[in-house]
This record gives C-alpha cells, structure tokens and sequence, in this order.
C-alpha cells in the first residue's frame, strides 16, 4: 500500500518508514511494516482491564484496613501500656510521697516532744523559783515581824521608863543623875585600866604553842553557840527541797551538789546537835546520814540497785518518816520545841540510822566486790595483751590503774578485802598458767574492750542472779537494741558472739535520708548561731548531750564521774554562752581527753583523728558519733560479761516469760499444736509404711522424735519461715530460722551442684569447686548463667550443643521439685537430726554415701548451730509439747 503525503509530515516519518521521493515532489511510503498482528476486539480488552482493576482495588483496600486495624490495635496496646505504666510510676511517687509525710510528722512528733520536754521543764524551774521566792518571802516577813515585835518590846519598855521617871520628884532627879554620871565616869576608868592590866597579862604569858591556840578557839567557839531563832534562820536560807512538796524536788545531780555544799552540812549538823542534846565530833557524819535521806526519798531509783527490795523499802519509809519529823522541828520556835517533840525525832532518827548502816554494809560489800571484779578484769587485760602492751605501753597504765583499785578496795573493804582479792589474782594466774601448759599456742583474743580469757575451773562456781535482777539488768540493754528483754536475753544464750549493732548510716532508704538530712541541717543550725553570736541557742543543749554520754561510760560514784559533771556544768556553758565568752575549743579538747582515758585501745586512732580536725562544729559531730561507739562497746562487753551468770538460769527464765505471756493472752498455742500434730502424723506413717502387715505395737513416738521432725521439717520447707505460720514458740527465732533455712538450701543447691559436675566429667577438685559456689550463692547478684558458666569452665566444655543440655540441667536441679535436690534435701534434713537427737556428727563414710562429702565443713558448723537452738528450744518449752503431743 503506498500513500502520497505533503513534504510537512517528512520530519517526523523518516524516522519510522521507508520513504522514496518522486519527481512530482512526493514521497512514496511503503507501508508494509506497519502491519501488526491482529488483537483482541477493543470492547473485550477494555471490559477484562476494568474487572482487572476493580478486584485490584478492593483487595488493596481490605489489605488497607487490616493494616489499619493492625495499627491501630498496636497503638492502643502501647497506649494502654504507657497509660499503666504512668500510673505504677504515681502510684510510687504518692506512696514516697506519703512515707515521706509521715516521716515528717514523726520529725515533727518529737520536736514537739522535745518542745514539750524543755516547756515542762522550764515550767518547773519557774514553779521552783516561784516556791523559793515565796519562801524568801515568808523568811523576811517572819524576821520584819520579829523586828516590829522586838521595836515594840523597846518602846514599851521606854514608856514605862518614862512613866516611872515622872513618878520622881525632880530633886531627887538631878541628884540621881549626877551621881549616875558620876559613876558612869567611875567604871569607864575602871573598864579602861581593867583592859590595859588583861593586856598586859596576856603580853606577859603569850606562848608560841599552837595547839593552845587551838584550844582556846575551840572553845570560844563552843561558847559563842548560836541561838535556835538564828539556827532555823539559816537553816531556810540554804533553799533544801520540801519532802511533803514534789513541785519542789530536785534532779539528782543538784540535789547531790546542793547537799554536798558545807553551810549545808554545817547548818543541819548544828540543828541536829541541838534536837539529840549531843556535842560529840561526830556531826558531820550524822548531817549527811539525815541529808542522805532527801536522796533517798526524792532520787531512790539512782541510789538504790532493787528499789523494790525489802530491805530498800524499809529504809526509804524510815527516811520519809525522819523528814516529815525534821521538817516539822525546823518549823518550830525555840518556845514550843518541846522534850516531847525531841523524843520523838530521837526514836525515829535511831530507827532510821540503823537501817541505814545495815544497808550500808550491804552496799559497802557490793561495792567491794565490784571493785574486785574490775581489778580482776584489769588484770586479765593485762595477761591477755602481755608483750603487745608492754611495747606499747599500755601495761604501765594498767598497773597503775590497779594499784588504785587495790587501794580505794583496802580503804573501803579493809585489809581482808585486801587479801580476798589477792587471793583471786594467785589463783586468776595459776590458771592462766596451767591453761597456757595445756594448749599448743596462744589463746584468741575476743574482739571487746576488756578481753576475757576462756572459761576456767576457778570460775566455774560463779555467783547465781534471780529472774528479777536479770530482767532489770536486761532491762538497761534492751531499748539500745530496740528488742524486749526476753528476746535480748534468748539471743545471749544462743548466739555466744551476739553484739549490739549500730544502724547502717550508708544504708540507701529514705528513712536514713531524711535522718542524714535532718542530722545535716541541725549542725548547720549550730554552726551558723556560733557564727552569728549566738552559741546560746544550741550548742549548752548539745554538750549537755555529750556530757550525759561521758557520765553513762563511767562509773558512777568515781573520781572521774565527779570530774565530769563539775568540769561541764550545764548552767555555767549556758551563762558562758550568753555573756560569749564561752570557749568551744578548749571544752571538746577536754572531752577528747576523757575520751582517751575511757575508750577501747581500737578507737585510740578514731579519737586521733578527731582531735586533729579544725572545725570546731565538724569535731562535735565526730565526737557524737564517736560516744554512740563506746557506749555499744561498753554494752557488748558488760553482755558477755552477763551470759555466765545467764546460763544457769535461761530456761526457767524464757519458760517464765512465755508462761506469764500466754497467761495474758498474748500469745496462743494453736500454731505449735497444728505444726507438733503434723510431724506426729508423719512420723506415724512412716511407721505404718514400715508395718504392712499390722503387727500391734505398744510404743508411739517419743516427744523429742517428734519435735526433731517437726523442727527438721521448718529448715527443710520450701516455703520461707515468716510469722504468720511459724509456731508461737518459735517467734523469737524467725530470722534465725530463715537464715537457717537458707544455709541448709545452700549446703543442698551446692551438694546437687558438685554431684551434676562429677557426672559431667569434672576431674578436678570438688572442695575447690563447693567453695566457689558457696561463694557465688552468698552473692545476691548470681543468676543461674552463672552457676552454668561456673559448671561449664569446671567440666571445659568444648562441645557447643552440651552447653544449652548443661543450662537445662542446672535449672533444673536448683528448682525444689527436682528429684535429685528433693533426695539431697532429705539426706541433709536426716544428717541435722541425727546431730540433734545423738550431739555427734555424721561420719565421713556416710556423708560420702549421701554425696555430701564436700559440703562436709558448713553442714557442720549449721549443724552445731542447730543443735544449740533446737535442744534449748526443747528445754524451754518441754511441758507444753508434752502436752500437745500426748493428746490423741
């Protein structure tokens, strides 16, 4: 087919067509390559490319839509997410926030406490002032009446003179009157010329003989003796407390400094020479016996050991009757004091001074062995530091502090005090050396500030306390601790090296952070009053606090007690402080001082330190801190000074205790029944397992067959002991069991370990390897990769595919309802038990059957432990289990 076309079209088909141009100016195309095969009609391709489509269409938008709701789920899953963990993190941040408003309210408690505390007690030094202001009052309204009395007996007497002179005639008056100055002038020469002769007389036979003039003011003193108006005069003056008065009482340090001042002792002394009609020498000593009853009655719990005594009893009723008697002679005049009155002062001041002496022996004997007791204890320092202390000087000191023992117990006790403790230091060394025959090296020192040595024959014999004198003994330890004395004296008993512990301060809880910052911010406070001059404010409460604390370290009684509370006299900083000029530095330089004589040789460095310090405020921080350290060393020694005498009488104590607390109700026994009728029944099945064929037996199990199953069957659970279900005779050890019960788990995950090891090839040392893993499960951050790993490097695993078959296994021998643990388990329960009913250990051979030879070390240290707790516990609370499991 040919077309003609215009020369305008040749652009654009030369370059599709085969073009020949002819002379007419036209191009012949040849149009054969433009044929194409034929298609499918043009409706039927439109129609199947439009259904094509439109099923497209609807796929993608389905697809669409599920990928939408896919989103849209996920989204709304993450919302719900986030929405919660929103909500746990407010939940947190209230009940922080909550907790930190109560600890707030307790801060604020007990400022309001202590508020209260200062209020009373400026309350009562107001009353105090007020009552001694009254009482000043009354003495100068009683002394103007006796001057307007006295005024008017002298114008009386000077009327009647004159009404009698006008009775005279005048004559004789003037007769009278000269002759009257006549004579008047006759005896002042007389007078005169009689005091130049004396003069002269006394020049002449002067001798310089002291004692004669001794003498002789001795007794112009006895003949100058005051009249009984100027004896109670005096008397009111010295401001004594009133007996029938409480308001008026005094707190114990200025009362004893109020009844050891001299006018005092002078004054009383004076008035009870004149009521008993006596003048011996010895009325000094009678004033302080008399003044040692407003001690008594006013401070008994500071003067008296057992305030409840019979003995203290009847001597503080005799004191408060002798007062009533005295205070009521001082009120009396010279007039009215009559030999009625004076009889019957006398009967009760005879009465009440021999009850005194009779106490006082007493006391003087229980001081004396006190006494001795720390020079046998300085003693036994001594010994125990031996060349370490003379390198060091320490043994210088120590004899001289034992020197002085022994001689303030020869002035108190006498030189058969004397020789009593001489005889226990022979026999203390005596010991010491045969003790030191017997052992291949030197004994351990226990770390205590007054290191005791073991136990010897000679001390076997030891003094026995009652239930009463321990619970008041107990009762000085037990708020330190924050435990009750039962619970106190249970942990002496159990835990031979049981220690008064400190509360962490690095501890991270919130409550220690508000104490940290509260502690902060107090010295912050006094730090900036000393900077803004005014110490007033806090620094006299502060070093109160300190000097309490050095007083509770010493003695009470000593030489150094006594210096202490003169030294830092309260009221006297508090004055210096206002008037500034107190002197901060010199005063913690004085108690750092006091700290060297009295601390523990391991605190000498601490002390060092804070001696060193520049910052006066930073020093009395330290030293705070510093005190609370000697007073837990203090208590620690002084409890395991207490356990020997506790020993003897533990069980029958705790059993008291707990008999007097289920007697209140307090406690129950239906845990302790519930847990002594399971083992029973346990107990009672093994036994017919063992008899199938029912032969008839006459004997059950025996009490203590069944306490060790029940006991064995608490260490061996795999729930964790806590209060809610542990027996009630076994509250006061729940920690101590749940400790227990972790090392019993430890000895059997440890055990299960070593033998998973040995049957994976390890050829090493097991000891070694039980040693890591006891090591790794003290650990709380030790996973259970860990142990694989540590199994795996044991074993060298070079196998990859063992090493998912070694996790596996792991796992599962550490869970509880494994076999091979659950048997291990029951081995390590039968091994405690054998050691609880027999007091021996299992032998090697048959831990070594049980595949617990290398656990053999903590299984019987646990063991020992145990045994201890159980047996006491047995001992203690044996009538009420014997009941329980005698009842069917």
């Amino acid at each position: 087919m040919r077309a003609e076309l215009s020369l305008s079209l040749f652009p654009f088909l030369n370059s599709f067509l085969t073009m020949e141009k002819t002379g007419s100016g036209f191009y012949i195309i040849d149009a054969f390559s433009l044929r194409q095969a034929s298609k499918k009609p043009f409706h039927l391709e439109q129609r199947f490319l439009r259904s094509t489509k439109n099923n497209g269409l609807e796929e993608a938008e389905v697809k669409r839509e599920a990928l939408l709701e896919a989103r849209r789920q996920k989204l709304n899953r993450k919302f719900l997410a986030v929405q919660k963990a929103v909500k746990e993190v407010q939940a947190r941040k209230e009940s922080q926030r909550l907790l930190f408003l109560q600890q707030l309210q307790v801060a604020e408690l007990k400022r309001n406490n202590q508020i209260e505390q200062r209020r009373a007690a400026s309350k009562e030094l107001v009353e105090r002032a007020k009552i001694v202001a009254r009482q000043n009052i009354l003495r100068y309204e009683a002394q103007q009446e006796r001057l307007r009395d006295a005024l008017e007996d002298r114008l009386r007497q000077s009327h009647a003179r004159r009404l009698h002179m006008l009775t005279q005639p005048k004559s004789r008056i003037l007769i009278t009157g000269t002759t009257a100055a006549r004579d008047g002038a006759d005896r002042r020469q007389k007078k005169r010329s009689k005091q130049q002769h004396q003069h002269q007389h006394q020049l002449a036979d002067r001798k310089p003989q002291q004692g004669k003039k001794e003498e002789q003011a001795c007794e112009v003193t006895r003949k100058r003796k005051p009249s009984w108006q100027a004896l109670l005069s005096a008397f009111h003056k010295l401001g004594l407390p009133s007996s029938s008065m409480p308001e008026t009482w005094l707190q114990f340090n200025h009362l004893v400094r109020l009844l050891r001042n001299k006018r005092v002792i002078q004054v009383t002394s004076k008035i009870l020479n004149v009521v008993l009609n006596v003048t011996d020498k010895d009325g000094r000593k009678r004033s302080r016996v008399l003044l040692s009853a407003y001690m008594m009655t006013m401070c008994p719990r500071e003067v008296f050991q057992d305030v409840r005594g019979h003995q203290e009893q009847q001597l503080l009723s005799a004191a408060k009757d002798l007062l009533k008697r005295f205070e009521l002679i001082v009120q009396t005049q010279e007039d009215q004091l009559g030999s009625s009155t004076k009889l019957a002062f006398e009967q009760c001041w005879n009465g009440y001074y021999a009850l005194f002496e009779s106490w006082k022996s007493k006391d003087m004997q229980q001081l004396v062995a006190n006494m001795s007791a720390y020079c046998i204890e300085l003693i036994r320092l001594k010994q125990t530091l031996g060349k370490q202390g003379e390198d060091d000087g320490v043994s210088e000191q120590l004899d001289q502090q034992i020197l002085q023992v022994k001689e303030r117990v020869r002035e108190v006790g006498g030189q058969s005090a004397l020789d009593r403790l001489a005889e226990a230091e022979h026999a203390l060394i005596q010991s010491s050396v045969s003790q030191e025959q017997s052992t291949d090296g030197p004994s351990s020192v226990p770390p205590s500030p007054t290191p005791r040595p073991e136990r010897t024959k000679s001390q076997d014999e030891l003094p026995s306390i009652s239930a009463e004198q321990l619970n008041r003994l107990l009762g000085g330890y037990a708020p330190v601790s924050g435990i009750t004395n039962q619970q106190l004296a249970h942990e002496i008993i159990i835990d031979p090296d049981f220690k008064l512990q400190r509360q962490d301060r690095d501890a991270k809880t919130l409550e220690q952070h508000v104490r940290n910052i509260a502690t902060q911010a107090f010295f912050d406070s006094i730090e900036d009053d000393i900077k803004n001059g005014c110490p007033e404010k806090s620094l006299p409460m502060v070093l109160n606090d300190v000097r309490e604390r050095l007083l509770g370290l010493v003695r009470s009684g000593s030489s150094l007690h006594t210096q202490i509370s003169e030294a830092m006299d309260t009221a006297l900083i508090e004055q210096e402080a206002k008037q500034k000029v107190f002197d901060l530095g010199r005063m913690l330089h004085y108690v750092i001082q006091v700290m060297r004589q009295i601390c523990a040789p391991v605190r000498d460095r601490a002390i060092e330190t804070i001696g060193q310090m520049d910052n006066n405020v930073h020093q009395l921080r330290a030293i705070l801190e510093m005190l609370d350290e000697m007073a837990l060393d203090l208590g620690n020694f002084r409890l395991r000074s207490l356990r020997p005498h506790l020993i003897p009488i533990a069980v029958e104590y705790e059993r008291s205790k707990f008999a007097e607390a289920l007697g209140k109700g307090e406690v129950g026994l239906a845990k302790a029944r519930a847990w002594l009728q399971k083992a029973k029944q346990r107990l009672a099945d093994v036994a017919n397992e063992r008899n199938p064929e029912n032969v008839p037996t006459h004997t059950g199990p025996t009490a203590e067959a069944v306490f060790e199953e029940a006991f064995i069957s608490i260490l061996t659970s795999a729930e964790i002991v806590s209060p809610t279900w542990c027996p009630e005779t076994m509250l006061l050890d729940v920690d101590r069991m749940v400790r227990y019960q972790n090392e019993t788990q430890s000895v059997t995950i440890v055990a299960a370990l070593v033998m998973l090891a040995k049957n994976f090839g390890h050829v090493g040392d097991l000891n070694q390897l039980a040693s890591k893993l006891f090591v790794m499960l003290e650990d709380g951050a030790t996973t259970i990769d860990n142990l694989a790993l540590e199994i795996e490097r044991s074993v060298r695993v070079t196998d990859e595919q063992r090493r998912p078959i070694i996790r596996a296994m792991v796992d599962k021998t550490i869970s509880h309802s494994d076999t091979v643990y659950s048997l291990l388990m029951r081995r390590v329960g039968s091994v405690i038990r054998s050691q609880l009913s027999t007091a021996k250990f299992a032998t090697r051979e048959v831990l070594a059957s049980y595949g617990l030879e290398c656990v053999r070390k903590p299984l019987e240290q646990l063991c020992v432990r145990v045994m201890i707790l159980g047996r006491h516990h047995l001992q203690v609370y044996s009538p009420w289990y014997t009941d329980i499991i005698a009842q069917e």
